[in-house]
């Protein structure tokens, strides 16, 4: 089952929502479950998406950058419960933030993770996550 992993950049999301959500929906069970829907509702074609995918085509990873004027935000970070500890995820991240410059921001609940790939803790949010940066120039 762990086999070769591709790593992919896209511009667009055409063709592969309905394996994003179920990635999504795997990777975020917990209600409210919405990530999916938020992910349609603020992505915008020409954002670049990173798309990790085994052999058989079945996607095992995602993220994407929601540009701004200094950066963006990286959002959305899943990888399948069966391929983990594979480095999908950091392998991911580490491409994000290769092919993109500027103050890379992130909300998330894994500082840890984030922490092994240089990103900096600015502050913890009143909702127990965490914001962080990785500056990229």
């Amino acid at each position: 089952m762990k086999s070769n992993i591709k790593i992919s950049r896209r511009n667009d999301l055409t063709g592969v929502l309905p394996a994003l959500r179920d990635l999504l929906d795997t990777c975020y069970p917990k209600p409210p479950r919405d990530v999916f829907y938020r992910l349609i509702e603020q992505y915008r074609i020409g954002f670049p998406v990173y798309i990790a995918v085994e052999e058989n085509e079945k996607i095992v990873g995602f993220t994407y950058l929601a540009p701004n004027s200094k950066g963006g935000t990286l959002e959305s970070l899943a990888v399948h419960p069966d391929f983990r500890g594979l480095q999908i995820g950091s392998n991911l991240v580490r491409r994000l933030i290769g092919e993109n410059r500027g103050v890379i921001q992130i909300t998330t609940r894994i500082p840890e993770f984030f922490e092994k790939l240089e990103f900096k803790s600015i502050t913890q949010l009143p909702d127990n996550s965490y914001f962080m940066i990785y500056l990229n120039f």
